[in-house]
């Protein structure tokens, strides 16, 4: 009995994993004084649709991001939606953007939702630095919250 329960618990932790949706960065590398682009790409679950986006990117000092270098990728372009984003308070070292993709009804495909362009400074140590996707939340067509997982990726300094 203990063997078929542990079994359904698998299989019920593997079902919501596979049926969650997912948020993933592109690992970067960038040139110290040189600016580059990572990705933000939705992995999207036809019978889980999301039609807005909110999250805050958490990044570190050394690494620079403008509000007008964040913007809509191809998957929310394709669903005819808005990216917005506004400065925070710091983190301690750490910078915080919150941003919302937006507009219509039309669900994501899987895809780019955005697209943000970065600098590290001449001054950046080099190495790896680490940009994370927190307080991630999908809003589905019927108005429910969706919550997804924090994600984060490596951006290396060279």
């Amino acid at each position: 009995m203990a063997n078929s329960v542990s079994y359904a618990a698998f299989l019920l932790g593997l079902c919501v994993e596979a049926c969650a949706q997912t948020i993933e960065i592109t690992p970067t590398t960038v040139q110290r004084g040189s600016a580059n682009v990572f990705r933000i790409i939705l992995k999207t679950h036809p019978e889980k649709p999301i039609v807005a986006l909110q999250w805050n990117l958490v990044y570190p000092e050394g690494l620079r991001i403008e509000l007008s270098g964040i913007v809509s990728g191809s998957a929310s372009e394709a669903a005819g939606k808005s990216t917005a984003c506004v400065l925070k308070p710091s983190k301690g070292t750490n910078h915080l953007l919150s941003c919302i993709v937006a507009g219509g009804v039309k669900p994501f495909p899987a895809g780019a939702i955005a697209l943000v362009r970065f600098e590290a400074t001449k001054n950046t140590p080099k190495g790896e630095m680490t940009v994370i996707l927190e307080k991630i939340v999908g809003v589905s067509p019927s108005l429910e919250s969706v919550p997804i997982p924090v994600t984060k990726a490596a951006i290396a300094i060279r």
